[in-house]
């Protein structure tokens, strides 16, 4: 039934009591749908005189209704019959819906996605902990895809998916990954080649490890300036693996900001990659230590700093992995006072797979990672992710799930993953969003949550120069190969100003080494490295910060 408190409430009621043949009410709804359906049932009723509407104010989401009966006909009574009128219209265009596309629209849309073009995306993994992430992601995709540690399909292939997205076949039909493996010292990488599950997984070729095998010794202008001496090796790879793909739309891109390979090595295949596909979407799950204590690397403010420059200025999203907030997050919900690496890999994963699942899975609404767009002005392309609920994957779950719970949990800004989270002000808003559900749910349930006026979605604060909705919520579908924890289960990515307090953090902890130049000669003694850099970069990042404080302002634009 329609639940008329969420969308509408009375107005002067002392004159409708004075008159019950005139009815006004606000109706809260953007695009006038209800309002103007409601009119013309209204219009074509015996017993009313007048029904129109207007609207109080153009930048306001809302309408005024008003509905004059006969004399001796009270207006509310007949309201309630045309909100069920409607609701029968609605019912029966569902109902005849449901029907035609039971009869022929599944092979239908089936066809029409074989016959549609989809993406190719490659991953490439830079670093120990973009590796680690990197071995925890590619074994979500295998058993998401029914694929093994050999490439061969563990089960018969009885249903659609797209599994070109992220890999390839081979002559002998076994699937390839399409991923690219970097590090400049051998143990995660070797640990990965010698795994039962991965030894015959991924191609050789698309492996570089440094021959003389010391790192980069969390150092990031070593890992840039190693980086530069190889890089065209790496690019052959990447590449010629490109030219394996029907269409590459674009890379998916692992590394830690904190330590030496993946913040210097990785900002350096970020600046390459940019330059020889220029058109094509990056989008990095960049892993940020954030605090000093969950940190072993006392210079990483220096790298921080240094990579932040760089993802400023090459990716087109960057989804920040806050490492404090990981640890904290599993040490509760994992109930463990240790989180270990595959706890946090674990939870980094779980965004990865939710948020490609649109591209892997029968979908029609995303076909491709360049239909997500996140980011309405560069460069505030910083995203913070949260998925609800959080698990440990190896334990039972006993809690029941819905998509109310779900969406209301995700729209906390306590739910995303960023230490920062609690740091939340009045005047942060939301940029743009995307809410990813999962699990027993129909497109159905997702309007409902939409149109329902929920208070959480009307909580939402948006940027005061943005007259639009900035959160999309849609229905992703899941693997068909495994069974599901929970009935429902979503994931947010949010792109909020309130990302640019853990920044300033950043600065902070920079300022804190630079004005007593603390280990200032680990990085000068490094060849083609100057001091200026990383004034620079600091300065980068502060003009960034003052950027995201801009954009809650109304004058933003003007």
């Amino acid at each position: 039934m329609v639940n008329i408190d969420e969308f509408v409430f009375q107005l002067d009621e002392a004159s409708y009591n004075e008159d019950p043949t005139c009815l006004t009410l606000l109706l809260r709804e953007e695009d006038h749908t209800i309002g103007n359906a409601l009119k013309h049932i209204l219009c074509r009723m015996k017993d009313v005189t007048f029904a129109g509407y207007n609207i109080p104010h153009p930048l306001e989401d809302q309408i005024l209704l008003r509905v004059q009966t006969k004399k001796g006909v009270v207006a509310e009574t007949v309201l309630i019959e045309a909100l069920a009128h409607l609701e029968t219209v609605f019912a029966c265009i569902r109902e005849k819906f449901e029907a035609s596309y039971e009869e022929f629209g599944k092979s239908s849309m089936l066809l029409y996605a074989d016959n549609m073009s989809h993406g190719q995306l490659m991953s490439i993994h830079v670093g120990q902990c973009g590796n680690q992430i990197g071995q925890s992601f590619w074994k979500t995709l295998c058993d998401e895809h029914a694929i093994d540690g050999r490439g061969r399909m563990t089960c018969e292939e009885s249903v659609h998916d797209n599994k070109d997205v992220f890999f390839y076949q081979a002559d002998d039909d076994h699937y390839v990954p399409r991923a690219v493996l970097v590090d400049l010292e051998p143990r995660v990488i070797n640990g990965i080649m010698t795994n039962e599950n991965f030894s015959r997984l991924f191609n050789p070729d698309n492996i570089y490890m440094s021959t003389h095998g010391g790192g980069a010794g969390n150092n990031w202008a070593s890992g840039y300036g190693q980086g530069g001496e190889v890089y065209e090796q790496i690019m052959d790879i990447i590449e010629r693996e490109s030219e394996n793909s029907d269409q590459m739309d674009g890379f998916l891109f692992t590394h830690s900001v904190s330590g030496g390979t993946g913040s210097g090595m990785g900002s350096l295949i970020l600046e390459k990659i940019r330059d020889r596909f220029p058109k094509k979407v990056i989008q990095t799950y960049s892993v940020f230590a954030n605090h000093e204590d969950t940190s072993d690397v006392i210079v990483h403010p220096y790298n921080s700093v240094l990579s932040m420059e760089r993802l400023i200025d090459f990716p087109d999203h960057v989804v920040v992995i806050d490492n404090a907030a990981l640890n904290r997050l599993a040490a509760g919900k994992f109930e463990t006072q240790q989180p270990t690496f595959d706890h946090i890999n674990s939870l980094v994963t779980r965004i990865m797979s939710t948020s490609t699942a649109m591209f892997r899975f029968d979908s029609h609404v995303l076909r491709s990672i360049c239909s997500v767009s996140l980011s309405p002005i560069q460069p505030l392309h910083f995203i913070q992710a949260g998925f609800s609920p959080v698990v440990d994957p190896n334990e039972s779950f006993t809690r029941k799930t819905s998509v109310v719970d779900v969406v209301r949990n995700l729209l906390k800004p306590s739910s995303m993953m960023v230490s920062t989270a609690s740091m939340t002000k009045p005047e942060h808003c939301m940029l743009s969003a995307f809410l990813f559900l999962q699990g027993q749910i129909t497109s159905t349930d997702v309007n409902t949550v939409c149109l329902s006026g929920h208070q959480s979605i009307n909580a939402i604060h948006r940027a005061p120069w943005d007259f639009t909705n900035p959160l999309r919520i849609l229905h992703t579908p899941s693997s068909p190969y495994i069974k599901p924890q929970y009935k429902v289960s979503g994931l947010m990515l949010n792109n909020s100003t309130s990302i640019a307090p853990l920044f300033e953090r950043i600065n902070q902890q920079f300022a804190r080494l630079r004005s007593k130049n603390a280990f200032i000669d680990r990085f000068q003694k490094e060849e083609g490295f100057s001091v200026d850099m990383m004034d620079s970069s600091a300065e980068r990042v502060q003009e960034l910060i003052d950027l995201y404080k801009q954009a809650e302002k109304a004058e933003f634009l003007g």
